[in-house]
């Protein structure tokens, strides 16, 4: 598609700009920043709104877009400096996805929002100069969507949607923990565990969700030692300071094993005081458990092990059971009743004899990764 003339050239230039904005704005509202934009408005809102992510990806679309349009109508730039036209709208999204990590605790205002007032009389600065010597420029360019200066408003967009990605918030853990909390409410655990599933960055809120989800799917003696791990098992449930949620509620995750607790108190202790039944009694028993697989306590494991599972011959324990009674057998110079697994116990000799080829904890740790990074052994052994 070209044009041989002036026009034409023009509305070649402005159809690209216009397509490159639409499509990256919605993408990157309705893709990667809509759990924080989400997320945002639930904790001004007091949790009294939700947000659709359709609907809100298309809304602030329309908007920005309709603010490129009034500040073209307003400046009529053209040729090489139509692009900045939609700076002031990918400043405005830029301010939109730049709130501080921890803005459901105190929310306040960013930094860019007391630079954007120094950046918008500078655009105004830049505007009036292009106004007035676009005139002068040269006109000696190819027609269409390949000429001069749909290429020039091209890069200069391209640079402007750099601008936005790298000064909004960009922290992956929180995006993590804001997507998980999203499938959670809509109960599809499986994708809640594969988001980030490998990154080796976590937090205790991420590791939290991570385990309701596992929980709520009955892996977590299968899958636990799988993910990232912080904290112990005091990051098994929310404290509401440093362990918590942001949109979903708190009390699905509690109701998991029991009740909401009424005063702080250890993981350990809560499990203690609450009341099983028989929709929670294998979610608690699998927390009771993997608290103290988390701090390392494989007597106390292996003594309640068998109140929640049946350990003999014809039943296959979980994954990270099995591995910790390994391990406890190999420690104690015990035999655990009941319990035998010819696999697992080759896989621990094999561990075993890679850790006695190095002579430093952080390189036979660096090769225990990869082998055995996934597994309860690599967990314990780590500290």
């Amino acid at each position: 598609m070209t044009f041989n003339n002036k026009s034409g050239n023009s509305v070649a230039m402005r159809v690209v700009c216009a397509i490159a904005f639409l499509v990256f704005t919605f993408s990157y509202l309705y893709f990667y920043q809509c759990d924080l934009i989400g997320a945002v408005q639930h904790v001004l809102s007091g949790g009294q709104t939700s947000y659709s992510r359709l609907i809100g990806a298309i809304i602030l679309t329309v908007c920005l877009y309709l603010l490129q349009i009034g500040i073209y109508a307003m400046t009529k730039l053209n040729r090489h400096a139509h692009a900045l036209t939609y700076f002031p709208s990918l400043l405005l999204l830029c301010l939109l996805t730049s709130v501080d990590d921890t803005f459901d605790q105190h929310f306040s205002l960013s930094t860019w929002t007391w630079i954007s007032p120094l950046l918008l009389i500078l655009f105004v600065f830049i505007v009036h100069l292009s106004m007035k010597y676009q005139q002068y420029l040269s006109k000696k360019s190819s027609a269409g969507i390949f000429s001069e200066i749909s290429w020039v408003n091209l890069l200069t967009m391209v640079l402007m949607f750099f601008f936005v990605g790298i000064f909004s918030n960009g922290n992956d853990i929180l995006h993590y923990r804001l997507r998980i909390e999203r499938y959670l409410s809509e109960k599809d655990y499986t994708a809640a565990l594969s988001v980030g599933e490998y990154s080796l960055e976590t937090d205790s809120s991420l590791f939290m969700l991570r385990t309701s989800a596992l929980a709520r799917s009955k892996q977590m003696g299968e899958r636990l030692f799988e993910y990232p791990i912080i904290g112990g098992s005091a990051s098994l449930l929310p404290n509401q300071g440093s362990v918590r949620c942001v949109v979903y509620d708190t009390g699905d995750i509690y109701k998991i094993v029991g009740a909401i607790p009424k005063t702080k108190m250890t993981v350990e202790d809560y499990l203690k005081t609450i009341k099983m039944t028989k929709q929670t009694r294998a979610a608690y028993g699998d927390y009771v458990l993997c608290s103290y697989l988390l701090d390392r306590k494989l007597d106390k494991f292996a003594s309640e092990l068998r109140e929640y599972y049946v350990v003999d011959s014809a039943s296959v324990l979980p994954k990270h059971y099995r591995e910790a009674l390994t391990l406890y057998e190999r420690q104690r110079s015990i035999k655990y009743e009941g319990f035998h697994d010819e696999v697992c116990e080759a896989d621990y000799e094999d561990m075993m004899e890679i850790r006695k080829k190095y002579h430093s904890k952080p390189e036979y740790m660096a090769t225990l990764r990869d082998a055995y990074g996934k597994t309860y052994w690599y967990y314990y052994f780590k500290e």
